[in-house]
């Protein structure tokens, strides 16, 4: 995600300390995401994500849970 997409989806000022603390906050809630997902779904290999997350393709979700699952992680 780009800050210049947030500012079509927000009113946000371009101010370059803004725009600093609004991708940081993306990537934050990001970086949780994908932990919750990890804890949830992938170490214990519970299925039901795709159920849950219909917008994530098996694809995708097959290279997360191989990125999460291997060695040097």
């Amino acid at each position: 995600m780009t800050f210049s997409t947030l500012q079509l989806t927000f009113d946000i000022p371009n101010v370059a300390t803004l725009k600093h603390k609004c991708l940081s906050s993306v990537a934050e809630k990001f970086r949780g995401f994908k932990t919750k997902l990890t804890s949830r779904y992938v170490t214990k290999k519970n299925e039901n994500s795709l159920l849950k997350y219909t917008w994530i393709d098996e694809d995708t979700w097959r290279q997360f849970v191989e990125l999460q699952t291997s060695e040097g992680w």
